[in-house]
């Protein structure tokens, strides 16, 4: 009798704490030239649409690509969140919201090394509380080298006959360096011994990269994923893009937690905000080509 008493309190104990564990949301979103250049042409009322999606969103932190300045970032999400953002001179820049009354310490620097050629810096941030941490890396990697190989003989070997072939090329080369810097902080995070996650629009189909079997230089996830504390998992490789009616079902934006922060992870947490609309190419731009994913952590 009292070694099931014993097991019940114990079980109600796991309960409790499952229970009742604080969660984070975090998110990521590419909003699709969120900024003043001339292609953003959008309306009040699709601002208006946008703060929409961003309130069912609901994230406590959310990494942005495409979106110009902590000004425009309001147009959407208000008041509620202090904005880290990129600093280099052009108006598709890499940023993190992270919510005021989250409880988390946010400090914010830019990692300049993956501004390789024409390409977007990423946002480094760690958030702290109750003397616990979780650091972040926000990325917007080269966009037109989706499943290439990033090794240099195969680059050298593709056509570049037209300027659709050479920019492609040009997109797999670049990409190529940045993944260099990439891994450097991967590797450094191992080492620091803190949570950490990669997320953002990485123009790159993991999912390709694991079908064709490649090399730790020819594919991006190989690069950053290695053993033991440099051992990386994502939830968009195992599952389908529905967004815009699933299209592109292979995602390109991914949420990627090392082994620690994995152990963290909410099950099943893992969603996909798709916009209600059906698809044309206006309302596409209105509201974004990307829709935003998230995920849960237990902390």
């Amino acid at each position: 009798m009292k070694k099931l008493i014993t097991l019940c309190t114990v079980a109600l104990a796991f309960l409790s704490a499952t229970t009742f564990a604080e969660t984070l949301k975090v998110a990521s979103w590419n909003i699709a030239w969120l900024g003043s250049h001339e292609y953003n042409k959008r309306s009040d009322a699709d601002y208006k649409e946008l703060a929409r999606y961003a309130t069912q969103l609901d994230a406590d932190v959310i990494a942005m690509q495409e979106v110009e300045s902590a000004e425009w970032a309001r147009k959407i999400l208000g008041d509620d969140y202090e904005f880290f953002f990129t600093t280099k001179d052009w108006v598709q820049r890499v940023g993190v919201a992270v919510r005021k009354n989250s409880g988390y310490k946010a400090k914010g620097i830019e990692y300049i090394e993956l501004d390789q050629g024409l390409a977007r810096r990423g946002m480094d941030v760690t958030l702290t509380k109750n003397g616990k941490s979780v650091r972040l890396l926000a990325v917007h990697m080269k966009s037109g080298c989706f499943d290439k190989a990033l090794d240099q003989a195969s680059i050298a070997k593709m056509p570049s006959s037209n300027k659709k072939e050479e920019y492609a090329k040009t997109a797999c080369a670049e990409l190529a360096k940045q993944a260099v810097p990439l891994e450097a902080w991967v590797d450094a995070r191992a080492k620091e011994g803190v949570p950490f996650m990669l997320l953002g629009d990485f123009n790159r189909r993991f999912v390709r990269d694991i079908a064709l079997n490649h090399t730790e230089i020819q594919g991006l996830w190989q690069a950053i994923d290695d053993e033991g504390t440099e051992a990386l998992w994502t939830p968009t490789i195992k599952a389908e893009s529905g967004c815009w009616g699933g299209y592109y079902k292979d995602y390109i934006d991914h949420i990627i937690f090392d082994p620690k922060a994995k152990a963290r992870y909410v099950e099943n947490s893992f969603e996909q905000l798709v916009f209600e609309q059906k698809y044309s190419r206006e309302v596409s731009q209105n509201l974004s080509d990307h829709c935003p994913i998230s995920v849960e952590l237990a902390l």
